[in-house]
Parts: structure tokens; C-alpha cells; sequence
């Protein structure tokens, strides 16, 4: 797909750097251990270079605010990563940092937009009200799973009497790939080590996929990726053999979902929490669904930092387009 002309010139010499939380200017390469995602920041670098946009990926910490540049960072350049150590002044920081870090860089990140310094993508106020577990629940809890807050032992306890299903899902109340999450009976989750506070699901017993998609027996969700309020694009992450975890990072496969074989009870759904999160007209997210042995969606979690390696795996190029372009329409 090509890009317009006129749009080439819109977005000639603009500067976007994704940001994170880390210091890896001692590395020869960044993200060498975890390549799928490597892969995709180069792919974004090279296409924004097609389109008169320069890509670069940096850490929060060496952007110095007084003078709002960032003082290095890392492009992808000629079919290598370059460390650049001339200033950067950004139109616009894409915050991938996680979520953990939310409140922490909340009133930093805020003063940058008040002052008109530099345009955040994702809001920090969309980051804190969505990222955490809890505030996730707060907001959409009619599409959720019977959920609660626990922190400390004895809340645990409590909650987990609450709960009527036979097992339960603990989990941290930011993080994402599936990273100290639990999943067991709620007679063993008091003999496993928990780091307080957690969030504690009920269990959706989920062995048929998504209906009318998934393969016979697959324990399978359904993600659904958002730039803008618009789906750009949906996946199907299945578990590996004998788990329950659709994670990638976990073991799981990953498939493309047309958007013909999308349940029409999960667009509807989908589409209901999309008008409670139009209040953030520029945002990057993804829904997370499983159904019901009787095919009803359930809304397990949203993400406010989806990953860009899953759809490098199995995105062709019209869809890889479609994703960049609807990202840089916001500069």
C-alpha cells in the first residue's frame, strides 16, 4: 500500500521515539535476547523512514526536560542499530514503558504535556486509569470475570471463599506475557509464594476457542489490537499442550483472525468498551477475550503496551501498513 504524497509531506522530518524504562547503552544491540520484538521496532524504523518520519528508541532517563531533547538514543539505520548521540528533539514520545512505572513518571509526564512540551502516546492518564488490573476492573468490570483485590494473606483468604469456581487466576496487579500469574485450585493457591497486593479472577472454564474459528479442544483466546478506538487487527494465541496459558511468552502459538471470523458477540461487546474508552481519542490497546463452553465472550484484561512482535509473526504487509499509518496519522 502506498502513502500519499501530500501525507509524506505532513510528516516529513518528525521525530517519534518510543520510550521505556531500562539503560541498555552498554549493549552492542538492543533487545538481543528477545528478537521478535527487536525485528518489529526495526521494521517501524525502516517505514518510517519510507515516510518521512524518524524513529528512535530511548530510554525516559536520557531525555533532559529543561531542554526537551533527548541527549542519545537508538535508530535503526541502513540494516544496522546505531547509537545516536546528537540531540533529539521529539514531536512525539510513544510510552511503552511498563506499567509498573505508571505512577512513579505520572506528574513528569504530565508537566511535559501542560507546558505544550511534547505530544505523550498513550495519555498518562489513559496509562494509569487502564494499565493497572484493579483500575482495569474499576472501569470495565460488567464485561469481567468476578473479580477482587487482595492485599495480604488474610484478604486472600477471604476473597478466595468468595470465589465459586473451582480454580482461580492470581495475578500482579501490572505486568504482562504472563509473568507471575497463577493459575491453579483455590485448595493450592494458599501454598504457592504471592507477592502482595494480587488480583484474583475467577477461573472461565474456556476448552472450545473461539467459536467457529478455533481448531477442536483448543484452549484459545481472542486479542484484539486498537490504534485510535479503530481495531486494526485481532490474533488468536493458543496454549501449548497441557497449559492454560495463551501467553506467547508462555509457549503459545499465534494465529491472524480475519475480521470475518470474529464473533459478532464479541464486536458487540468490544465495541461497548470502546465507547467507554473514546474519552482517549488517540490510543494504543488491546482486548483480551475468552468464551464460554456455550460461546460467550468474556473480557479477561486489556493491555495499554501490546507488543509489536506478534504482529510481525503473522501480519502480512497490508496489515503492518494499516498499523503504521493509523499510528503516525496522530502527529
Amino acid at each position: 500500500m502506498l502513502i500519499s504524497n501530500k501525507l509524506k509531506m505532513i510528516k516529513k522530518n518528525k521525530n517519534v521515539v518510543t520510550v521505556y524504562f531500562g539503560n541498555d547503552w552498554s549493549k552492542e544491540t538492543p533487545l538481543l535476547k528477545d528478537e521478535p520484538t527487536r525485528i518489529s521496532f526495526e521494521y517501524w524504523h525502516k517505514k518510517g523512514l519510507e515516510q518521512g518520519v524518524q524513529m528512535y528508541r530511548a530510554s525516559i532517563k536520557w531525555y533532559n526536560k529543561d531542554k526537551n531533547i533527548f541527549e542519545k538514543a537508538w535508530a535503526y539505520r541502513d540494516g544496522k542499530w546505531m547509537k545516536i548521540t546528537e540531540p533529539i528533539k521529539p514531536d512525539m514520545i510513544f510510552d511503552k514503558i511498563a506499567g509498573k512505572y505508571d505512577y512513579q513518571l505520572f506528574d513528569f509526564k504530565m508537566d511535559l504535556i501542560a507546558k505544550n512540551k511534547v505530544k505523550f502516546f498513550n495519555h498518562p492518564i489513559f496509562r494509569v486509569s487502564t494499565d493497572n488490573k484493579l483500575t482495569q476492573y474499576l472501569v470495565l468490570k460488567e464485561f469481567m470475570p468476578d473479580s477482587f483485590l487482595a492485599t495480604n494473606e488474610k484478604e486472600l483468604g477471604t476473597v478466595l471463599n468468595k470465589i465459586k469456581t473451582t480454580k482461580v487466576v492470581v495475578k500482579p496487579l501490572h505486568g504482562s506475557g504472563g509473568f507471575g500469574i497463577i493459575i491453579d485450585k483455590k485448595n493450592n493457591i494458599k501454598n504457592k509464594e504471592i507477592k502482595y497486593p494480587v488480583f484474583v479472577q475467577e477461573f472461565i472454564k474456556s476448552e472450545k476457542g473461539i467459536p467457529g474459528f478455533s481448531k477442536k479442544d483448543e484452549v484459545a483466546d481472542l486479542r484484539m489490537i486498537y490504534i485510535n478506538n479503530k481495531c486494526i487487527y485481532s490474533l488468536s494465541r493458543i496454549a501449548k499442550k497441557g497449559s492454560l496459558f495463551t501467553n506467547f511468552h508462555q509457549g503459545a502459538s499465534v494465529v491472524l483472525v480475519p475480521e470475518n471470523k470474529i464473533p459478532e458477540s464479541v464486536k458487540k461487546m468490544a465495541g461497548e468498551i470502546v465507547k467507554k474508552l473514546s474519552v482517549f481519542p488517540e490510543a494504543n490497546y488491546s482486548l483480551d477475550f475468552v468464551f464460554t463452553n456455550e460461546g460467550n465472550p468474556i473480557l479477561i484484561e486489556m493491555n495499554t503496551t501490546p507488543g509489536l512482535d506478534l504482529l510481525h509473526i503473522v501480519g502480512d504487509e497490508k496489515i503492518k501498513q494499516k498499523n503504521f499509518e493509523e499510528f503516525i496519522k496522530i502527529l
